[in-house]
């Protein structure tokens, strides 16, 4: 009988371990969506804001082929940036949006980054930052003002 006990504690201990190692893959997964996302949006804000300050009279969302995007860059599912007279707003829509802001408040230490409420960014780190979102941006997505 006891060495069942011995089997059964082995056992349960190993269930353990691996579903700890699989909750902590999957934080790992998470952890590097969000921090790829957040480099790609900021590529992309950096175009947008350039274009914007190049073409202050332009409203509207600017092709990508007039954006002066690196070679290298591949844009995440999700991203846009909207443009209305001279300031830019790149935002995302995607499914990393959850740990997403407050990624970008740590990556830009600005509080012109957030989530578009109701259109008003609301940062992470401050809260309600006065700043109006156009409506062309959707309720909800992360967005990054320029």
């Amino acid at each position: 009988m006891s060495l069942q006990w011995i089997v059964l504690t082995f056992l349960l201990l190993a269930v353990g371990v691996i579903d700890h190692y699989k909750d902590q893959s999957a934080h790992d997964a998470d952890s590097a969506t969000i921090d790829a996302v957040c480099r790609g949006l900021l590529v992309y804000r950096s175009a947008a804001a350039e274009f914007a300050k190049d073409n202050p009279s332009f409203t509207g969302y600017p092709d990508e082929d007039d954006l002066n995007l690196p070679g290298w860059y591949s844009k995440p599912t999700g991203v846009a940036a909207f443009i209305a007279a001279g300031q830019s707003f790149t935002y995302y829509t995607g499914h990393a949006a959850a740990g997403l802001p407050a990624e970008l408040v740590r990556a830009t230490r600005s509080v012109s980054v957030g989530v578009n409420r109701s259109g008003i960014l609301v940062s992470p780190s401050t809260g309600q930052t006065g700043i109006s979102i156009p409506a062309s941006v959707p309720e909800g997505a992360v967005v990054a003002v320029n």
